[in-house]
């Protein structure tokens, strides 16, 4: 079309090229930068960069009075309202909002589609002050490092602390820390927080949540808080009010399955009645092993998995020493479901084919008792929520998703949660948990969702509470040394805000706990009015229930309450005594047994020898205000007694 001289004219809104009689009309705004003209051996040409194409359109064109000085104007004159438009909405952005991972994704794709427009030519006439300033903006974000990018979010961190000040001086009992407002204004898409024993991370976040609708106008019933027990969440309701949103995951799972069915769902009877849930497996073993196939199989299972030798079948089932294995049985239906539900059971079938062929009829007959009774489980409340949010039944109202005890997540809480965040781009997670106090892989949960959290949840911002109020610095030095000894663990710098007016720690050299208790006890009621957690692995360690309502009476002073080390997390006292502490069979740490099925359903242990023991001896050595009194047997003390740097 244009192998002749075209003539060019020069208008406001666009350039016309005519050649032959034909004419081809091009929109500024279609031009990728200002065109040049340029005269060679040929006479003059002109270059017009095409923005859909990608192309350099080269035209020769007859002689004309336009230079590249009117070009630029004109296209400056179509292009500049929209740069200065764009550059102001950024900096509003960045202004008001946290430079989130999302934000700065945003502003990284939006500068870098200015670029060819802005950088790729150089002004030959003089630009106004504002447009000048818009393209140098646009060149300083082009050259922002990692660096720029922390500094430029501290910037942002600091005036909000200042600005909320009266906010965070008053919200809470205290005082928020200089940590505690950073986890509150940061508002990164996926943001985990951790949160070591007694660092106030219930404050935090009530806090934030608070926060959310005090600074950016969300509204709290946009925002959802997670938390792992009933007594977790009530707490979290008592604070935060009926304006909010705080559920279990289980809760969670029957709220949305009741939004999506219309009416809640019934829970089964086996669930809530323990005898029931017995007397059906009973009930259906019986039947089951009535084919002698079967109960080849079930004898097999009971000495693989679960360590006990059946001669008679009948007479076991009926007899007292089969509750465990029917305990055991029925917890391995619910990791069943779960694995099922994250796609994993064809793998486990490889390792594990005669001890599922066992297990699989009786889930089936669980199912089919599920189905006649038109009632659900605790399995089935989280996998049916995934299911009608992955085929988006539900409509998810939060935009602000809060998740506590984090470090206790299951893979299918996982999945639960993901399938929230993914009904919006603009979701945001927060979580709050301590891999430290990770003791909960027995019932499903996955310290790797914490250790290895951007590989679950994407690209995250974290931070970390650095100071404790429960316990003194002495007591936080030797447990948090402990726990770190397991290289894989999340390495934190935390401080304790007192340091003991009395010794940390106290061991005694004990034949017996339970006769060392009265010496002990008798001391610590010369303290006045305390509390005392007693604190053993086991219940069997513990004082009897009659025992610790005599100690009760004898020492009226002291308030007396005695625990397993799982029992105890969440809890404090002015003392604890650590009780039981020998090593071997029964003692601590505890030797697992080998029950290869169930350990194939539960998340991957670490190489590290006795991690999650480890983890537990934290959680216990953690609840003490004042002072941990260590009673080391004479005999075969644990070794975890040795490796505590205390005399």
């Amino acid at each position: 079309m244009f192998g002749n001289y075209a003539k060019l004219t020069l208008q406001n809104e666009r350039l016309q090229l005519v050649t032959s009689g034909q004419s081809r009309a091009i929109l500024w705004r279609d031009i990728l930068y200002p065109p040049t003209i340029s005269d060679g051996l040929f006479g003059l040409s002109i270059k017009i960069p095409l923005s859909k194409s990608n192309e350099v359109l080269k035209v020769r064109i007859e002689r004309c009075g336009y230079t590249n000085e009117q070009c630029q104007a004109l296209w400056v004159a179509s292009h500049s309202k929209c740069l200065i438009h764009t550059i102001d909405k950024i900096e509003r952005l960045l202004k008001t909002q946290y430079l989130s991972s999302k934000n700065l994704e945003l502003v990284t794709e939006i500068i870098g589609s200015l670029v060819p427009h802005w950088l790729s030519w150089r002004p030959c006439i003089m630009l106004p002050e504002n447009l000048r300033q818009a393209i140098y903006t646009v060149t300083e974000f082009t050259q922002w490092q990692s660096d720029d990018i922390e500094a430029f979010r501290s910037a942002y961190i600091s005036f909000q602390a200042k600005q909320h000040k009266p906010f965070f001086d008053c919200i809470e009992s205290r005082p928020l820390t200089e940590a505690q407002r950073r986890a509150c204004i940061i508002q990164d898409n996926r943001q985990l927080l951790l949160a070591g024993a007694g660092t106030g991370k219930t404050s935090v976040m009530a806090a934030r949540a608070r926060f959310l609708v005090h600074s950016t106008g969300t509204k709290a019933e946009q925002i959802l808080l997670l938390a792992y027990g009933n007594e977790a969440a009530k707490e979290l309701k008592q604070r935060m009010g009926e304006e909010f949103n705080c559920f279990t995951f289980h809760a969670l799972g029957m709220h949305i399955i009741e939004a999506v069915e219309g009416q809640k769902p019934i829970l089964s009877a086996l669930l809530s009645e323990q005898v029931k849930m017995q007397a059906f497996m009973r009930d259906t073993l019986q039947v089951l092993c009535l084919q002698p196939s079967y109960q080849a199989l079930f004898i097999q299972f009971c000495q693989q998995e679960c360590h006990t030798h059946i001669t008679d079948v009948t007479a076991f089932l009926n007899g007292p020493s089969s509750k465990s294995v029917l305990q055991h049985i029925a917890t391995l239906i619910s990791h069943y479901k779960n694995a099922s539900l994250l796609k994993q059971l064809p793998t486990i079938e490889l390792e594990h084919t005669q001890l599922l062929e066992c297990l699989k009829p009786i889930v089936a007959e669980y199912q089919l008792y599920l189905k006649n009774e038109q009632a659900i489980d605790f399995e089935d409340m989280i996998g049916k929520a995934i299911d009608y949010l992955e085929r988006r039944k539900y409509f998810v109202p939060w935009h602000h998703v809060m998740v506590d005890e984090f470090q206790d997540l299951s893979p299918v809480r996982a999945k639960l949660l993901n399938a929230l965040l993914q009904q919006s781009k603009q979701s945001f997670l927060f979580a709050v948990g301590d891999d430290w106090q990770s003791i909960y892989r027995f019932s499903g949960a996955d310290v790797r969702l914490i250790t290895h959290f951007n590989e679950h949840f994407g690209e995250a911002t974290v931070t970390a509470l650095d100071k404790t109020f429960r316990y003194p610095q002495q007591i936080l030095d030797v447990s948090s040394q402990f726990v770190c000894a397991n290289p894989g663990q999340l390495v934190k710098q935390l401080s304790a805000s007192t340091q003991s007016v009395t010794p940390a720690f106290n061991k005694y050299s004990v034949d017996d706990d339970n006769e060392a208790l009265d010496t002990v006890l008798e001391k610590l009621a010369q303290y006045g009015e305390s509390s005392v957690l007693l604190l053993a692995r086991y219940h069997r360690m513990l004082p009897t229930k009659q025992r610790l309502e005599q100690l009760q009476r004898k020492y009226p002073y002291l308030e007396l309450k005695a625990m397993t080390f799982h029992a105890s997390k969440g809890k404090e006292a002015q003392f604890t005594i650590l009780m039981g502490l020998y090593e071997g069979k029964g003692g601590f740490p505890a030797h697992a047994r080998a029950q290869p099925l169930l350990n194939s359903m539960l998340s991957k242990e670490g190489t590290y020898p006795y991690a999650e023991e480890r983890r537990l001896f934290y959680v216990a050595l953690t609840r003490a205000k004042q002072q941990i009194i260590l009673f080391e047997p004479k005999t075969n003390p644990s070794p975890f007694l040795h490796e505590l740097n205390v005399n």
